[in-house]
Order: structure tokens, then C-alpha cells, then sequence
């Protein structure tokens, strides 16, 4: 008994302690069936991720951020040689078109009265010599008065009464009471924009309601940069940047859309806004990722998945795309499958694990690709 007790006991709670983790081992670690690589070759190269074509809406709308901008100043001009005689107005002044604003006084020769024909002469002398000897003709006086091309404000003069100018002289320019919208626009995103609205929603925060600007066009810049002539931030004389939107015309910071604010819309200058363009939509539509595309305008490139895994470069007509989405208009048929992403612009096995974040993928796209 006390055998049993000491020994046999003991070895026979250890023996069934040692099947317990045996099958607890067994169930852990047991393969199944989805471990299995039946019929597949390991080549090294991941399995391309693929996008079925389906039919959807794209609905291209821009949403951009600008200011008001007053609209640049008109000169006035002399357009006479002579003195300034008289001023009509005063800087402050409003005028509308055609107002009176100042007045030139030009002097010229008096015409030379005619010669009565068939006067008589001593012999040896001409009517022409005798018309010589008499005395000059007095200079003659003549008044123009320069009115006002627009309507507008009258700015400060550049002049004092019974200064000399000259034609292009400017005498005192027209501030205007129009203003401008203008939002500036990746030029990427003009591809977006097969044709331009001829308006614009424009919201501004804390002020009117929202209201449609008119007169929607490109204003491509004209290719100069700002502060470049001495390579301060400030320009040549090392001056502050005019501010974006001032009316000036600079646009080197890129093209921007622009459009004309309605005169029952109180607006000033340098507001912030908002400006909306609906670029056209499409309804019932086969679309597919911008990513699975090699250039959004006009004509394109997809790369077909047949049955078998292969795929195999294909011509597309694209239309409108969203940034995200966009249309094929020829080319393409509901149902076929593509990769999702031209080849050589996949995101790297971490991205798209969900690694790191979405917004700092850092995708490389290829030429005409999705962005």
C-alpha cells in the first residue's frame, strides 16, 4: 500500500499531466486547411490588386479658396501737349463716365489770313515779299478738357495748375468700385475642367449669402515670379509682396480662376472666400479609379485582367473625373477587371497594410497617371 501510495500514484498523475500538454500542443499548433499552397507558385512577385469597372456617378466639382480683389485703377492721361488750366474735381470725388475732370490749353499759329488774288505790284517786287515783310500772326489758344473713361473714384493729382505735360502724361487715375473673385487652382486640376462655367457659387464668412459670380475665366499669369529680380522674397528694392488678390495682375503664384462680383453685392477688398465651380457631371456612367489610369484627358490607358491573372494594356476614352473617379466613355465594358494601379506606381506592402498613414503614402504615380 504504501508502494502505491509513494510511486505508482505519482506516475500516474505525471503520465496523464504529460498527455494533457501533449494534445494542448496538438491543438495548438495542428495545420489547416487554409495553410496549404496547393496549386499556387511562390515567384517572389505579389499578385497585382484589381478593380472590377462599374457603372456610377462623378459629379466634378472644385472647391477653392481666394479673396476679393478690387479691381485695378484706370488712368487718365493728358492726351494733349500744353499747360493745365483748370481742374473740375477733387481727389474723393465719384464721377461717372464723361464727367469733366481737368482742362489742357494748347497754343498754335493762327491760320494765315488769304491773299486777295490779282494784286497789283511795282515792277521788280512780288506779293509774295510783301507778305513776308508785314509782322507775325499772333499764336492762338485752344482748349481740351479730358473727361472721365469709366466711372469711378478720382484719385490723387499728379500735377499743379499751370504745369507743362505732354500726351502720356498721367494726370490722376479712376479707383474703381468693381471687384473681382479670384481663387487660385492647381494646374493639375484644370484637366478636371474640360470647359469653364460661365459662373461661380462664391461664399464669404460672415457676410452676404451665398451669390453667383459671372464672367468665370483663366487667368494663365504672366510667367514672371515674385521677388526674383533680386532674389529676396520682398523684390528688387526689397519690399513687402503685394498681397494675393490686389488687383495688380501678378499671378506668379499660378493660374487662377476668376470672375466678375455683381454691383448689388457689397463686397471689399482682401475678404476671404470660397469659390465653387461645377465643372459637369455624368450619370450612369462606366468609371474606374483615377490610379488605374495612364493619362485623364482625352485618351488613356488601362491594363486588363484577363481570366487567367494576366494583364494586358488596353487605348480608353476618358471623360470627367472627380479626382478620385473618372469616366470611360469607349474602350472599357461593366464587369472586366483592372489593376488598380498603373504598373510601376504601387503603393509599397506596409501602405497598404495599413502601416502608416494614408495621408503620408508618398505614392509615386507615373507619367499621366491618377494625381
Amino acid at each position: 500500500m504504501t508502494v502505491f501510495r509513494r510511486i505508482i500514484l505519482p506516475l500516474a498523475f505525471l503520465f496523464v499531466l504529460v498527455v494533457i500538454a501533449a494534445l494542448l500542443a496538438w491543438i495548438a499548433f495542428k495545420p489547416t486547411a487554409g495553410d496549404s499552397f496547393d496549386d499556387l507558385d511562390a515567384t517572389g512577385t505579389p499578385e497585382a490588386s484589381v478593380v472590377t469597372a462599374e457603372r456610377g456617378s462623378i459629379s466634378n466639382t472644385l472647391e477653392l479658396k481666394g479673396t476679393i480683389a478690387v479691381d485695378a485703377p484706370t488712368a487718365v492721361k493728358a492726351k494733349h501737349d500744353g499747360k493745365v488750366n483748370h481742374l473740375f474735381v477733387e481727389p474723393g470725388d465719384e464721377v461717372l463716365e464723361g464727367a469733366e475732370l481737368f482742362q489742357v490749353v494748347t497754343e498754335g499759329a493762327a491760320e494765315a489770313p488769304a491773299e486777295p488774288s490779282g494784286t497789283a505790284t511795282e515792277e521788280g517786287g512780288s506779293g509774295e515779299e510783301e507778305a513776308s515783310a508785314g509782322s507775325p500772326e499772333p499764336s492762338r489758344l485752344r482748349y481740351h478738357t479730358v473727361v472721365a473713361p469709366d466711372d469711378g473714384t478720382v484719385g490723387d493729382f499728379q500735377i499743379e495748375l499751370g504745369d507743362s505735360v505732354s500726351a502720356d502724361t498721367e494726370v490722376t487715375e479712376l479707383r474703381k468700385r468693381s471687384f473681382t473673385a479670384r481663387a487660385a487652382i492647381e494646374p493639375a486640376d484644370l484637366y478636371r475642367i474640360p470647359q469653364l462655367p460661365e459662373t461661380a457659387a462664391i461664399t464669404i464668412t460672415d457676410g452676404p449669402k451665398p451669390f453667383d459670380c459671372e464672367k468665370l475665366r483663366l487667368d494663365q499669369g504672366d510667367g514672371t515670379v515674385r521677388g526674383s529680380a533680386a532674389g529676396t522674397p520682398g523684390g528688387a528694392d526689397g519690399e513687402s509682396p503685394a498681397p494675393e488678390g490686389s488687383g495688380s495682375g501678378d499671378s506668379s503664384e499660378g493660374p487662377q480662376l476668376t470672375c466678375t462680383i455683381p454691383s448689388t453685392v457689397t463686397v471689399y477688398n482682401n475678404l476671404a472666400l470660397t469659390m465653387v465651380v461645377e465643372a459637369g457631371s455624368v450619370e450612369d456612367a462606366i468609371v474606374v479609379p483615377v490610379t488605374a489610369v495612364r493619362g485623364l484627358t482625352d485618351a488613356g490607358t488601362v491594363w486588363v485582367v484577363d481570366e487567367t491573372g494576366a494583364s494586358q494594356e488596353r487605348e480608353i476614352e476618358v471623360g470627367l473625373n472627380d479626382g478620385a473617379m473618372v469616366e470611360v466613355k469607349k474602350g472599357l465594358e461593366e464587369g472586366e477587371q483592372i489593376e488598380e494601379f498603373v504598373p510601376g506606381t504601387e503603393p509599397d506592402a506596409a501602405e497598404m497594410d495599413g502601416q502608416g498613414d494614408i495621408g503620408d503614402m508618398g505614392v509615386e504615380y507615373g507619367e499621366g497617371g491618377g494625381f
